[in-house]
């Protein structure tokens, strides 16, 4: 069961992999710079080139460290080391290179991308634009202060500069792009559940015609050859029969379409918890195979239909949405159940944390989901909305 999952899928893949790709591109920056004060014949000191080289190393390790855990505290210390080693690696370049009039260096270039590249590392799109700016002001602002002390000439460099665009614009068209995936999201599930109707319209139909030929065009033909005069007492009875057949059939073929156990789910935990989201405002679009729902058992319905109302709950709490879309489906030994909203989602990483505030997602759907021997998949991103996806059991496909 895929359903509501691709999306924040896509999302995550796309991000992790701007992640990883500006982080080994910042090492690469760091380690050329670094070849390049090591390179012979590039200080006539040899003390103050291991001087300039140990100014990078902070920024190294530190960048690594962004690199294997993510953490925020991490990146934030990366940018402030970086503007101080920026700077002192600046002042030895210069000082100690009569040729180097001014900043508009490649080399001088080399620290300052690699520090702007950290706002690659943040998920959602417009904190990545200001951590790359103020990292990128920052980084030219050590730069000034290097040329100060170093009495050159203060420029911005081309390089830098092209690459802060260039960076910007990769973040900018990652940033358009997650925005269209919400509504491709939506549209998946409305087109699942407008081919599920139009399946069972078609099912019905071909019912109908069947009825109708091995029937009543069976009768008609009985009456052409059938004597003028009263009719025979057991064709008049079949007659009947069909007329009330037909008659009701709009009806009956009505019901089919909404579930064969149309007051059973109407009676059902999850039936109950979509009525009161949409009484309390929610527009909530149901869609899927209820039967296989309806054939568990009456502590995992239960289970499975309290988990989806808190769910629904927290679209309406968190999402900043008024709609919300509910899957239902099944194998041959587990039912499924996918909520599924395009609001503006949270970071699930954080529902390990203790002091979470997600207590009702954990409490209310996660645990009492897998007390009945199910499981529960949240797949969410900050701004991409949320599918939460239950499992459960069936009594043949394992001990509920």
């Amino acid at each position: 069961m895929s359903l509501g999952v691709p999306a924040q899928v896509a999302r995550e893949a796309g991000n992790r992999a701007i992640a990883t790709s500006t982080q080994v591109a910042a090492l690469i920056c760091l380690a050329a710079a670094l070849a390049s004060v090591l390179a012979p014949g590039f200080f006539v000191v040899g003390g103050v080139r291991w001087w300039a080289a140990g100014s990078l190393l902070p920024m190294i390790v530190l960048l690594i460290v962004v690199m294997a855990t993510g953490n925020r505290v991490v990146m934030g210390a990366y940018a402030v080391v970086g503007c101080l080693s920026t700077f002192a690696y600046t002042v030895a370049v210069l000082q100690q290179t009569a040729s180097y009039t001014n900043t508009d260096l490649f080399v001088v270039a080399l620290p300052l991308v690699a520090l702007m590249l950290i706002g690659g590392s943040r998920q959602d799109t417009r904190v990545g634009v200001l951590w790359a700016t103020a990292a990128y002001a920052l980084g030219d602002l050590a730069v000034f202060a290097a040329a100060l002390v170093a009495g050159r000439q203060f420029r911005f460099d081309s390089i830098s500069l092209a690459a802060y665009i260039l960076f910007m614009a990769l973040l900018l068209f990652n940033g358009i792009t997650r925005g269209s995936y919400r509504g491709a999201h939506a549209l998946i599930l409305r087109t699942l559940r407008e081919q599920h109707v139009d399946e069972l319209r078609l099912e019905v139909a071909a019912e109908l015609r069947a009825e109708l030929h091995d029937t009543t065009l069976s009768e008609l033909a009985a009456l052409a050859s059938t004597q003028p005069g009263p009719l025979v007492p057991s064709l008049r009875e079949r007659l009947e029969s069909d007329i009330s057949h037909w008659t009701t059939a709009p009806h009956r073929a009505g019901d089919r379409l909404d579930a064969a156990d149309h007051v059973e789910w109407r009676q059902s935990d999850l039936a109950r918890a979509i009525d009161h989201a949409r009484d309390s405002g929610l527009v909530v679009d149901v869609s899927g195979d209820r039967g296989p729902y309806s054939a568990l058992s009456s502590e995992a319905r239960r289970a499975m239909g309290l988990a989806a109302r808190q769910c629904l709950v927290n679209v309406l709490k968190h999402s900043g949405q008024s709609r919300a879309e509910v899957v239902l489906s099944a194998s041959h030994d587990e039912v499924s159940l996918v909520v599924v909203d395009a609001g503006r989602g949270f970071d699930v990483s954080l529902l390990a944390r203790e002091d979470n505030d997600r207590m009702g997602l954990l409490q209310s759907v996660i645990d009492r989901v897998e007390r009945v021997g199910g499981s529960v998949s949240v797949f969410s991103r900050a701004g991409a909305g949320t599918s939460v996806l239950m499992v459960v059991p069936t009594a043949e496909g394992g001990s509920l």
